[in-house]
């Protein structure tokens, strides 16, 4: 029985030890803790987390929220000595922001993901130019603003008018004058309008606004007008669909044969596809081959309906149809062929192809040839 006990025991033990590194990765370890704080003070010395802090005093040391304390020299952020900051003067605007009498202090900690090891490193960013007698922090934790400018983290920008500025979603803000994104204007936007309808669109009672972001076009963030989207009855529909009283809309590529009214996204998880009454697309691609009642999805961007297969919005002529087959990363197959992202790889021979599993230099094979990335390996 006592082993039993024992063992009772050791389960509970490992039970919540794995629920407290879960909530820590998941920063939700105060839940479990009663430690509202990582400062400490004990047998006349400040600790942070069990680090000692050598330069501080015990006897001025006060913590101000669980990341910034000071004492009457001295101000800290997580247990780091804010240069030259003023321990006296200093106080905690929130977890990022802190200032004292003449200086404003952004600080963040993050993590550094690396190939074989991830660490947390602290960021300690002096704002200088910042005044800091006007400086507050704004409604979100990330934004605020001085008499002359308003800031992001530690970066200083311009706008039109301070007193109504207000940060939005998805890095845009906006002020009574004019709209803004990535902390730049909008150029001829209207402020007291402008509303962020979603990561991508946004609208003010004048213009619609597509922003395509580094993972879906250029190199950097851009926003511009759609010329032919009414604000008033412009709808987004799905991460990159949207419509209007008149059009449909991908990103910002109006579908002139799409008819509004029934246009809609594939599904929630479907975001390359839609369809309306008559047609399917593909992005901003017509799909003219399709046959919209037998019309459905496989894996890898490949369809089929009754008539074809198909890549992205391509028919594939030479599929055969009654075979056809999606491997997996890129590759398909029928009984006559093999295909790499819809392109067929001469001389593959489809009926010993297949996929192959952990193994650096190759992701497929045939008795002949090995395959990466859809291209044939010369063999050694």
């Amino acid at each position: 029985m006592a082993d039993v006990f024992r063992f009772i025991k050791l389960i509970y033990f490992l039970a919540m030890k794995s629920l407290h590194i879960l909530l820590s990765i998941l920063g939700l370890g105060f839940l479990i803790s009663c430690k509202k704080s990582g400062y400490e003070t004990r047998d006349g010395s400040v600790y942070y987390k069990d680090y000692l802090l050598r330069e501080a005093d015990y006897a001025s040391f006060e913590v101000l929220n669980d990341l910034f304390a000071k004492d009457k020299k001295h101000a800290y952020y997580r247990g780091i000595s804010l240069t030259d900051a003023d321990g006296a003067s200093f106080l905690a605007l929130n977890d990022h922001y802190g200032k004292d009498k003449t200086m404003v202090f952004y600080c963040d900690n993050y993590l550094d993901f690396k190939l074989f090891e991830t660490k947390r490193k602290d960021k300690i960013s002096r704002i200088y130019n910042a005044d800091a007698s006007t400086f507050e922090v704004l409604e979100s934790s990330e934004y605020a603003k001085d008499k002359n400018r308003c800031y992001n983290k530690d970066i200083g920008f311009a706008v039109s008018d301070l007193a109504s500025f207000q940060p939005l979603d998805y890095g845009y803000g906006k002020d009574n004058v004019t709209g803004y994104f990535n902390l730049k204007p909008i150029p001829g936007s209207h402020g007291r309008s402008f509303t962020v309808l979603s990561a991508n669109y946004s609208k003010d009672k004048q213009h619609v606004y597509y922003t395509s972001r580094a993972a879906d076009g250029p190199p950097f963030s851009d926003i511009h007008r759609i010329p032919l989207a009414t604000p008033d009855s412009f709808t987004v529909i799905g991460m990159y669909y949207a419509t209007d009283q008149v059009h449909a809309f991908y990103k910002d590529h109006c579908l002139p044969a799409a008819a509004p009214a029934s246009f809609r996204q594939w599904n929630a998880n479907e975001i390359n596809y839609a369809r309306d009454s008559t047609h399917i697309y593909f992005q901003e691609k017509l799909i003219m081959e399709a046959d919209k009642a037998s019309f459905h999805l496989l894996t890898d961007f490949y369809a089929q309906d009754a008539n074809a297969v198909f890549y992205e919005h391509r028919p594939l002529s030479a599929s055969d149809i009654t075979t056809f087959t999606v491997l997996g990363l890129g590759y398909a197959k029928d009984a006559n062929q093999v295909y790499y992202e819809g392109k067929l790889l001469k001389k593959a021979d489809p009926v010993s192809f297949a996929l192959v599993d952990n193994d650096a230099d190759r992701d497929a094979a045939d008795k002949y040839y090995s395959y990466k990335d859809g291209h044939r390996i010369k063999p050694e």
